[in-house]
């Protein structure tokens, strides 16, 4: 199934050729590859001069994770099954669930609890995990939201641009002249869309990540704090409650 960012983008630049066909305008004058390449070049460019190359690198492998439906990890059933064992073989017998867990943050939790650490230390350690995690999240979104801000600027270059070559050619006819200015300003259409139509929704959906992750860290805390602490079923479901239902 697409995913709804996917979806919207393409619902939003349907709507701008749909727009300009019901004009009556042409499509080709609205394909200009040498503007093409200044808006996608430029934008690349400022974004690369404001951050690092794994940071860029690191927001588009996120977005790849973001457009991709994962499927929902029910943690309240993992730590019934946690709460289940303990309760049996006692908390040192988690030591073997551990190592088989995907989420490196919930893994690092239960090996604290299986070390014996102290519930201020375990909460302390995944509090500044978690601080981390997010911090590097929302880097991501704010790589798109950088490049959002650029994409428009480096459009009015453009547009600069083609205006000083009209001028150049003011000789060349009315004809000549109305079709050099249109052009001009193809630089802006493309900066305007790339940002508004494919970058912004990018970096909001990035955001919307962020925070579901953030809530299931948040949650798996809890948890790991009220199994530690032998807190019965009912009480270990509300902790974790709140931070789950997104």
């Amino acid at each position: 199934m697409i995913h709804s960012t996917l979806l919207g983008i393409l619902a939003a630049v349907l709507s701008v050729f749909v727009a300009i066909l019901i004009e009556g305008a042409s499509l080709r004058s609205f394909f200009h590859l040498p503007a093409m390449l200044l808006i996608v070049g430029g934008t690349l460019g400022a974004t690369f001069a404001s951050y690092s190359i794994s940071q860029v690198t690191k927001a588009v492998r996120d977005t790849r994770f973001a457009l991709t439906r994962k499927k929902e990890r029910d943690l309240k059933l993992i730590f019934f099954r946690f709460w289940e064992k303990a309760r049996k073989d006692g908390l040192l017998s988690l030591e073997d669930e551990a190592k088989k867990l995907e989420n490196p943050f919930l893994q690092k939790g239960i090996q604290l609890i299986v070390d014996g650490s102290d519930p201020r230390t375990i909460e302390e350690i995944l509090w500044e995990a978690h601080e981390e995690e997010e911090k590097n999240d929302l880097k991501s979104a704010k790589v798109f939201e950088t490049a959002a801000g650029f994409s428009p600027t480096v459009g009015i270059i453009g547009t600069v641009l083609g205006l000083v070559t009209v001028l150049e050619n003011l000789d060349g006819g009315t004809k000549v002249l109305g079709q050099g200015i249109a052009t001009a300003f193809i630089a802006t259409f493309y900066g305007i869309s790339f940002a508004n139509l494919i970058l912004l929704p990018i970096s909001n959906q990035l955001k919307v990540v962020a925070k579901r992750e953030s809530n299931e860290r948040q949650a798996i805390m809890r948890g790991i704090l009220s199994l530690q602490s032998g807190e019965n079923r009912r009480i270990l479901a509300e902790r974790i409650d709140p931070f789950v239902k997104y």
